[in-house]
């Protein structure tokens, strides 16, 4: 059986590879989001547990969305889709569920096999 390989290697930005593997957890979990959603889970995954009121406050200062609302808005459907926690005394606390599998911390590497076999 005759085998077609792309075999690239890129050295990214921690915001960056962060965004590569939401997007491909996205891709593969058939999940649609826009890219200021995309850059605000982005920075969940960055930044890690944080209190909503903060987060959705840092969001806006770095003009990913024009409000506080609109990211508290998207936080809970992204609670209610599965892919965010919100926990802790009254619920203040966010996170990215673990399901999600994001890497953000020291060196990282992402050794992906993707394929399609013809029958």
């Amino acid at each position: 059986m005759k085998v077609l390989k792309i075999d690239k290697k890129l050295e990214l930005s921690l915001h960056d590879i962060i965004r590569f593997q939401i997007t491909t957890y996205c891709f593969i979990n058939s999940i649609k989001i826009s890219p200021a959603q995309m850059d605000t889970l982005a920075y969940l995954g960055e930044w890690g547990e944080m209190n909503i009121s903060d987060f959705c406050d840092e969001v806006v200062l770095k003009e990913v969305f024009g409000n506080s609302q609109t990211v508290r808005n998207f936080i809970t459907k992204c609670v209610k889709d599965g892919y965010v926690l919100r926990y802790g005394k009254g619920n203040k606390l966010i996170s990215l569920t673990e399901k999600v599998e994001l890497l953000s911390e020291g060196n990282i590497l992402i050794d992906m096999k993707v394929y399609h076999v013809e029958s």
